[in-house]
């Protein structure tokens, strides 16, 4: 066990943050075949350069934000939930019978949210600083653990029909948004207002999302439509889901808003 750091708090419940968390659990980087997959920290900004860190092992993107007891208990539980449940649709090759795996999900839907929203936060922690960095505060991570997600958070998900084996993540403040009959532009929203982040796994794409005062909606290049998951499933799962990247499956939500509704611009 390491040396509790006492600069550091556990963002889960508050005690000395004394352990080291994997971004990505190690069982799932396993079973998607990435144990030694390179990855490449960046942070983006519309009209400025890329900012990146030096390529490192997957294994090795942690954070000390967390204590041995949330690590090796809710989280780790929470961790074993994710493989038994969604482990067969992030390997490298689809599953044939991927169709009546993401509809069983319906009935877990609010523990894929939680993880979800607990990957958010330890991506978060592990991202470069930015000015459009996305923070959660403790009255949000500190009710995590007991699976109780920020008000007007969605979830969905789709299939990337890149052929590149590819594990990683993107999270940002930035969301395309149509207000009234404008044209659709990009706005960064306050920390605390809202927030997109995306994890993919091989063809496994999963998002989760914070808009409040918005009517979440997509944008289709080719017909393509994500598979609502949280907090009401889509009665059916769409003819088509597939992006052709994570990037498109990013870019598709579109927030249709009133002037003013979705908070201060950062």
């Amino acid at each position: 066990m390491l040396k509790a750091d006492t600069s550091r708090f556990c963002v889960f419940c508050g005690s000395p943050a004394d352990s080291n968390e994997h971004v990505f659990a190690l069982r799932l980087c396993n079973r998607a075949g990435a144990v030694k997959y390179p990855v490449i920290a960046g942070l983006s900004v519309e009209g400025q350069e890329n900012v990146t860190r030096k390529e490192h092992q997957i294994e090795a993107v942690q954070v000390r934000h967390v204590c041995a007891k949330c690590n090796n208990g809710w989280m780790n539980d929470l961790e074993a939930w994710f493989e038994s449940r969604l482990g067969f649709l992030i390997e490298p090759q689809w599953p044939q019978l991927a169709l009546p795996m993401i509809e069983a999900l319906n009935s877990e839907r609010n523990k894929l949210a939680q993880w979800l929203m607990k990957t958010a936060v330890m991506f978060s922690l592990a991202s470069l600083q930015g000015e459009h960095r996305v923070e959660f505060s403790p009255t949000v991570t500190r009710k995590i653990k007991d699976g109780i997600l920020p008000e007007n958070c969605w979830v969905d998900s789709a299939f990337s029909k890149s052929v590149l084996s590819a594990v990683g993540g993107t999270i940002t403040r930035v969301f395309y948004v149509k207000n009234g009959g404008q044209p659709i532009q990009s706005q960064v929203l306050k920390n605390g207002d809202g927030f997109k982040f995306i994890v993919q796994f091989n063809h496994l794409l999963l998002r989760i999302g914070q808009a409040p005062n918005a009517n979440v909606t997509y944008q289709s290049w080719q017909g393509e439509s994500p598979v609502r998951l949280y907090p009401t499933p889509a009665p059916k799962i769409p003819d088509n889901f597939a992006y052709e990247d994570i990037m498109k499956f990013e870019k598709a939500v579109v927030l249709e808003t009133w002037k003013g509704c979705c908070g201060s611009i950062a």
